[in-house]
């Protein structure tokens, strides 16, 4: 049977007013770092990736206590598929502020990525504890739980990602993907049904869209 993909939301693209703990640069060496990161921001806006990683990387000279600049260079080599190099970045964070569960969720991400998936569960795990009531984290842990063949855990993380926010759309996926793989056709039909309904995503809706065609035509 074909093992459907679970898409992973990748959240918090910048952090906000957020401070590292200890000995910190130079005001100038600070206030010119902080200037790059904007501009890094804007070039990841943009499509810029390489601009982006640039203008971190130099960011990072001026001050290696950014929390800000470490994450959005994990944000920027993830969105290169350089999940290690990443992985690095947000780990830099947590070291400076280990109670950022964006962080701490993000680095979930590239673990699952990197086929980490016992790294990512713990990770996620870790994030809930700090922020139990993001509907992010709990559909992001359902889709390692899921990747683990751990399916009624799995279910249970997105009925609660759904129940805390009834507006996002991917726990619907998420559950469509596991109860086709556990057999539940009627239930997956219903909440692939929704998600088409609820999505945005083109490329998602046309994946839940080919698990509908599959399930109705009983295949």
């Amino acid at each position: 049977m074909h093992c459907p993909s679970i898409r992973f939301i990748w959240i918090a693209t910048t952090l906000l007013g957020l401070l590292a703990c200890g000995q910190s640069r130079g005001p100038v060496a600070v206030e010119e770092a902080s200037t790059l990161v904007q501009e890094a921001k804007a070039a990841l806006d943009s499509g810029q990736t390489d601009v982006a990683v640039a203008k971190l990387q130099e960011a990072l000279k001026q001050d290696d206590r950014s929390v800000e600049g470490h994450f959005v260079l994990g944000n920027a080599y993830a969105e290169k598929a350089q999940f290690r190099q990443a992985e690095e970045q947000f780990l830099a964070v947590l070291r400076l502020d280990e109670g950022n569960a964006d962080a701490r969720t993000n680095l979930g991400v590239v673990y699952y990525r990197q086929g980490k998936l016992e790294e990512a569960e713990e990770a996620f795990r870790v994030a809930l504890a700090l922020a139990a009531g993001d509907a992010e984290i709990h559909y992001n842990l359902g889709g390692v739980l899921a990747a683990l063949g751990r399916f009624d855990e799995a279910v249970s993380e997105f009925l609660e990602a759904k129940e805390i926010d009834p507006s996002l759309p991917e726990p619907y996926l998420g559950l469509g993907s596991v109860y086709k793989l556990q057999g539940k056709r009627e239930e997956a039909v219903a909440v692939l049904k929704e998600y088409v309904r609820r999505s945005k995503d083109a490329s998602w809706r046309a994946q839940a869209e080919q698990m509908l065609h599959e399930l109705e035509s009983g295949r």
